[in-house]
């Protein structure tokens, strides 16, 4: 291997890892907290070919048996940089038993926060039928933050959700150009929700509160990937779910701590599983030059019901209730669905597009103000250059739009707050990849 070879692919290895380290953050905006973008290569066509392409080693963070279709060793590293918008519109709020709460009708400053999201992939040839392949990426985020003194702080102010997903896979090709790989899920699961809190008594005066946990669980992953014929490819795979049981504390500012009904800091755990997946693609090459892709992707969001946080004592002693805290979501099941085309232009370049529908999970009666999540549709737009016979650089673009999302919160004790959400995305996505 040159010397420039091993330049490229060490800064390419150690921007990755200090990428991975500081923006591991992801901004919803695929259905419920799914950060979908984990290849820049797919960026450009909405997604179509997830299943099925394997032009660099980033495909595989959607289906691990295209591992097996590579006949050489071949690295993948990149960054997405997502800038969402999120606005609440007509909004209407009253007061609660035990709050007062300033009404207004106008809207409030943008609550969804930019995210660059890292991804590194890596295959090796181990013989003629055997590849080995790590995908890391962050497949679930969220970023919304809201002023602390806004109408519907009593039921959300600032929601993160951060994660890493490793994934080292084992594939194998048969002869009939089958590939078939699987391999574990290990995920990294931080969580942080912060609300304000309210007296229990006197008068009617606030403070506010941070829950924060994190946990480390493990799932599976499986797929295939099969060469129909030189022209056709067919893929399948299966990501499952992964349970994670949080650890953290519940933290209250002085505000709360110097209520009349004082509010006390408690250890936190807590259970979340993010969901299992089953994708199916095809793609097609109409001639030398074009190539179309579709799939098709359905998410069993049905894990995330209901989130019960559980204290080691209670947070208020005047409420013998408060040793627990729920959360309900009632999530149901969500598809999308992707279709492009990619050209080749020439030896060195190539150009992608795809257009795509993202259903999402969360039914009117049941959305909250830290995800107001509607169904979406993208727009996309990739180019790809290879400098040369072992490095190509991929470019994406994408325009999210979104349905107007209505949120309807009504509480006897902490008042009603209601609002039409609406939204959009920008995303740009670089990939740099390396076949040795």
């Amino acid at each position: 291997m040159s010397k420039l070879k091993m330049s490229c692919l060490a800064g390419a290895a150690s921007g990755t890892a200090i990428l991975c380290a500081l923006a591991t953050i992801g901004t919803a905006h695929a259905s419920g907290f799914q950060v979908r973008e984990t290849s820049g290569t797919l960026q450009g066509s909405s997604f179509a070919g997830m299943t099925t392409l394997s032009t660099d080693a980033s495909t595989m963070s959607y289906n691990p048996g295209t591992v097996g279709q590579y006949d050489e060793t071949t690295y993948s590293a990149g960054v997405t940089v997502i800038r969402p918008v999120a606005k609440a519109k007509n909004t209407l709020a009253t007061d609660g038993s035990r709050t007062s709460i300033a009404q207004t009708g106008g809207g409030y400053k943008d609550m969804a926060q930019d995210a660059a999201v890292p991804n590194a992939h890596a295959v090796w040839k181990l013989n003629e039928n055997i590849n080995l392949g790590v995908s890391i990426t962050s497949p679930w985020g969220l970023v919304t933050d809201n002023d602390s003194d806004f109408s519907g702080r009593f039921f959300g102010t600032t929601s993160k959700i951060k994660t890493v997903n490793i994934k080292p896979v084992v594939a194998y090709r048969f002869d009939n150009g089958l590939s078939i790989g699987a391999g574990p899920q290990i995920q990294r699961f931080e969580a942080r929700l912060d609300k304000a809190v309210a007296s229990l008594a006197g008068a009617k005066t606030e403070g506010n509160s941070s829950l924060k946990g994190d946990d480390v669980g493990y799932g599976w992953t499986a797929g295939l990937n099969w060469e129909l014929t030189e022209a056709t490819r067919l893929g399948l795979s299966y990501n499952s779910e992964v349970e994670h049981k949080l650890e953290g504390t519940i933290k209250f500012d002085s505000a709360a701590k110097g209520l009349l009904t004082p509010y006390t800091d408690r250890n936190a755990t807590a259970k979340i599983t993010t969901p299992e997946a089953v994708a199916f693609g095809m793609s097609h090459d109409l001639n030398d030059q074009w190539t179309l892709m579709g799939d098709v992707q359905w998410t069993n969001w049905n894990s995330v019901g209901e989130l019960v946080f559980n204290y080691d004592g209670l947070i208020n002693s005047n409420l013998a209730t408060s040793s627990s805290t729920t959360e309900y979501y009632n999530w149901g099941t969500s598809w999308f669905g992707a279709l492009g085309a990619r050209y080749q232009y020439d030896e060195n370049w190539a150009f992608t597009g795809g257009v795509a529908y993202d259903e999402t999970p969360i039914k009117t009666r049941n959305r909250n103000v830290r995800l107001p999540d509607s169904n979406r549709y993208w727009v996309s737009f990739g180019t790809s250059y290879k400098v040369a016979d072992w490095v190509a650089f991929n470019l994406g673009y994408t325009h999210i739009f979104a349905d107007t999302a209505r949120v309807d919160h009504t509480s006897a004790a902490l008042g009603n707050y209601a609002a039409d959400y609406e939204a959009s995305v920008d995303i740009i996505a670089l990939q740099a990849n390396f076949k040795f």
